[in-house]
Formats: C-alpha cells, structure tokens, sequence
C-alpha cells in the first residue's frame, strides 16, 4: 500500500467518523425537541400547538410564518440525515467518496437545525409567545389584528394587560382590581377601594360588594363601551390567565 492509499483511507477514516457524530448529534437532540414538543402542547400559546384552530388560539400571521418555515425546514434536514444514514451504511464513501463528502457537508450544515429547534422550542415554551389582537376592546392601546409578545407571567399588578382565556376563546385586558382590593360594582358604577374606575355598565353587568379573594383579578377593556370584561363575567381566576402582554410588535393605526 503506497502513501497516496494510506492518505486516502485516513480520509475515509475521517470522514466516516465525522458521519457518525454529526448522526448521533443530529438524532439525540431530535429526539429531545420531539419530547418537548410532546410535553409543551399543554401550553396553549405553544406555535407548535397541534390543537389549535381559529376559534381557540390568537394566531398571529408572523407565527404562522414562523410555524411553517420551522417545519419545513425540519423536514429537509431529516431527509439529509436519512440519506446520510443510508450513505453511510452502504459506504458510499469507497466506491463515490465525493458524493459522500457533498452529504456529508450538508448534513453538517443543517446539524444546526434540531439546537436552534430547541433553543426556538424552550423559548417559546417556557418565556415568550406571540399572539394577535382580535377585535377592538383595548382600543386605543391595540388595535384589531395587532401582533404582541406574550410573557408568562405569574405575578401580576395594576395596569397589567393580559391574555385570558374564558369560554374557550382568548381575550386582551387590563388588570383593574388586584387580590386584596375593595370591589363594588353597582348601577353607579365599578369602584377599586373607594375610587370610581368606571361609570359605563353594559346590560347584565355584575354586581359585586366585597374583597376580592386571593388568585383573583377584575378586568376591564380600555375600550369600555365595546368590551367582554369583568363586568359581565365577573372576576377571573389566575390559572385562566396565560400571560402579561409586554410590547406591541405592529402598532396598528386604530381609525
């Protein structure tokens, strides 16, 4: 065996190990996006949601854009690293070592793909979403189809806005009355210890005289005419509230 065999089966050598890592790089973290995947579609505001639809999820054009460039990518990148695998395992690399090299530079680009996956998967998991404003009742703080990030917060104050999901639908609002608060709601109006909030009551409104308990908040739109608010569905629970809403990304022209 000459020298010019013995470099070109220490290529070989180099290559086929190159091959295995990047499949056990690409395959392990794969199969930990696939579990997290799995375990966030209890989060309702996940864009990877399986079960979400029209009526139950504030879709957002930019998540959806984002949701299909994800799984499009996703699927070119496993189609690479299964032809990987099968070039690997018929060693192509003896009998079409270019062929393999191509292959194999692919795969070591699209590598990236399953860690930005999870990076992508535990950030919007666990911290941040986006959602889109749906109809008029915060106007003129957001307009209809306003695209905002989402926090999942759990701590709460005055003047938050939140995302609320009641009755199968998800709603915008802002925290009027904290736990704690002196509430009362009567025909003269709505009152936070002592102080006159709101005078609009629409029909069927909530009457409501008392402390308002722990893990419970009264909110209300900042369009007060044209708002579904605690007014008519009275106090909302903390576990029914999804997340603070903490910047507005289109800032829409409401007129």
């Amino acid at each position: 065996m000459d020298f010019e065999d013995l470099n070109e089966l220490e290529q070989q050598k180099k290559l086929m190990k190159k091959s295995k890592s990047l499949l056990i790089s690409f395959f392990m973290f794969l199969i930990v996006d696939i579990a997290l995947f799995i375990y966030l579609q209890k989060n309702q505001l996940f864009m990877f949601n399986l079960s979400k639809n029209d009526e139950m999820i504030p879709n957002s054009l930019i998540t959806d854009i984002f949701s299909f460039f994800f799984y499009t990518i996703i699927l070119i990148s496993v189609i690479i690293f299964i032809i990987l695998l099968i070039v690997t395992f018929k060693k192509v690399y003896n009998s079409n070592p270019s062929s393999y090299k191509k292959v194999i530079n692919a795969a070591d680009i699209f590598n990236i793909v399953p860690i930005f996956l999870f990076v992508a998967i535990v950030v919007n998991g666990f911290f941040f979403s986006l959602a889109q404003v749906d109809g008029e009742s915060m106007v003129p703080t957001f307009c209809d189809k306003d695209t905002v990030i989402i926090y999942y917060n759990d701590n709460f104050v005055e003047e938050d806005i939140i995302i609320v999901k009641w009755d199968n639908h998800f709603i915008i609002k802002k925290i009027v009355g904290l736990p704690g608060d002196e509430l009362l709601v009567d025909e003269t109006g709505v009152y936070i210890n002592n102080v006159l909030i709101e005078t609009y009551l629409p029909a069927g409104f909530q009457e409501y005289d008392g402390i308002i308990p722990e893990g419970y908040y009264y909110i209300l739109g900042d369009n007060r005419e044209h708002s579904l608010d605690s007014r008519v569905i009275n106090l909302i629970p903390q576990e029914n509230i999804l997340g603070e809403v903490i910047y507005n990304l289109t800032n829409g022209n409401c007129e």
